[in-house]
């Protein structure tokens, strides 16, 4: 079992609209505040961290770049582990797996950027992908498993040029909750983990045919009504969210409690120019592709730390979706391992 730290770390305030956010104050979320303590599992152990709720009560994630939860060296660019229990109680196990990758270096190495159970198949997005005979590491790749991660089967196409860092937008357990019968993927619209893009784009496949290619919709902007278009060429995809300040590492959660689909990303602040930034955005909305209101938008987030890939997970969230904990990783201040924070929500009911 690995123990949690717990760090008193006074960075975080209650959240409303800055005045430079890209969508209004939600009328829904007046006031997120965080709590005053950061809960950290054991340190180096990876980043980035997308996570999951399998058919069983804990999740699945995975590292990037780190040790994982063991306590050995086993500096990996892709691993996985259990995460079992709930904070500030919860704990991670390292699960052995055939698609464990050696560390590789940053962008030189295959990185989980996604992770969704459905029915019990558990399904991977990976960016940083190279193409064979090249050196262009500026792609993503779907792969899936049958048993908890252990084993994988890799698909036979990429995406390249956009979708550079997919991720799934989740529900509940084993995919319970979830709007329809389709899986939703996510990504800021370029092939670069790396980079900021002003827009997020979406795709969307029967999720009984997520290795299909051929089987993918993208989101192609609103009909005359406001209903979602669709289209199989990825040549007409149209933005779900825009931030002039750019987006990155993105995801979205939907909050069963309040009927809502919570966005987090990272930005690039005015004036700054970084792989990464202490910067924070975090929005709502009734439609996974909006229209979007903000909940907390800060360019200071961490007060200089550099963070990223921020989520909140479903498992994590309140019956009635008041609370929520922020699952997030980062490169300064003791942050590159499995950090938590909880966000207490002011509700207009």
């Amino acid at each position: 079992m690995i123990n949690v730290l717990l760090i008193c770390d006074l960075l975080f305030a209650y959240g409303v609209a800055n005045t430079t956010a890209p969508y209004p104050q939600s009328q829904l979320i007046t006031k997120l505040t965080w709590d005053n303590q950061v809960l950290r599992l054991r340190d180096s152990a990876g980043d980035n961290w997308p996570i999951t709720w399998v058919d069983d009560d804990f999740q699945i994630t995975a590292l990037g770049d780190g040790n994982g939860f063991s306590g050995q060296n086993r500096g990996l660019t892709l691993g996985f582990a259990r995460i079992i229990g709930d904070p500030p109680n919860h704990r991670g196990e390292d699960i052995i797996s055939d698609a464990d990758t050696p560390e590789g270096g940053g962008s030189s190495g295959i990185k989980a950027s996604g992770l969704l159970m459905v029915d019990g198949t558990l399904y991977m997005f990976i960016r940083n992908y190279k193409l064979p005979n090249s050196n262009d590491f500026t792609n993503s790749r779907l792969a899936w498993s049958d048993n908890y991660g252990v084993n994988w089967t890799w698909a036979d196409w990429h995406f390249s040029d956009t979708f550079g860092c997919p991720d799934f937008i989740q529900f509940g357990k084993n995919y319970q909750g979830a709007r329809d019968d389709y899986v939703y993927i996510i990504s800021q619209a370029n092939d670069n983990a790396y980079m900021f893009s002003p827009d997020i784009v979406m795709a969307r496949v029967p999720k009984d045919k997520v290795s299909d290619r051929n089987c993918y919709e993208f989101f192609a902007g609103l009909d005359s009504c406001g209903n979602p278009v669709w289209s199989s060429d990825i040549t007409k995809r149209r933005p779900i969210f825009t931030d002039p300040n750019g987006t990155q590492r993105i995801s979205i959660t939907y909050n069963a409690g309040l009927k809502r689909y919570i966005l987090t990303t990272t930005h690039l602040p005015p004036g700054i120019s970084a792989t990464h930034t202490p910067a924070l955005g975090v929005f709502e909305s009734p439609e996974p592709w909006g229209p979007w209101s903000t909940i907390y938008y800060d360019h200071d987030w961490s007060k200089g730390s550099r963070t990223y890939h921020h989520k909140f997970p479903t498992k994590w969230m309140s019956k009635d979706g008041g609370t929520m904990w922020l699952l997030f990783s980062g490169l300064d201040g003791g942050y590159y391992t499995f950090c938590l924070v909880k966000a207490n929500l002011d509700v207009s009911r």
